[in-house]
């Protein structure tokens, strides 16, 4: 990689990382104002561009990418059916905790 790549992708993460801060922080200033369903939809967004953010730092995990994907796939229903969103929510957990179950089965096997 050259130094002039090198510093361009460093830049492009300063940005991402800049406006990734400035995201968090005018979400949380408006939650105050915004109707109740909008607090989980900023919160999946939020955790959407931290994700996003540690894959350009190199740290990737593809085991995170199905419980993230119900979500993505899901969100339009934050606003419109709050219910169907929740289930939603409910399906992305269940994925997750299957992901540490799994995870933690390899371990201790690994132990053994």
């Amino acid at each position: 990689m050259t130094d002039t790549a090198r510093n361009r992708s460093e830049e492009e993460r300063h940005e991402r990382l800049l406006d990734f801060v400035g995201y968090v922080l005018t979400a949380a200033r408006a939650l105050g104002k915004e109707p109740a369903s909008y607090g989980p939809m900023r919160l999946v967004d939020t955790l959407t561009k931290a994700v996003e953010l540690l894959e350009d730092a190199g740290i990737r995990d593809e085991s995170v990418k199905g419980p993230l994907a119900v979500i993505r796939e899901n969100r339009w229903q934050a606003t419109s059916d709050p219910e169907a969103f929740g289930e939603a929510l409910d399906e992305a957990i269940r994925r997750l905790v299957e992901v540490t179950l799994e995870d933690a089965r390899r371990k201790e096997q690994a132990e053994k």
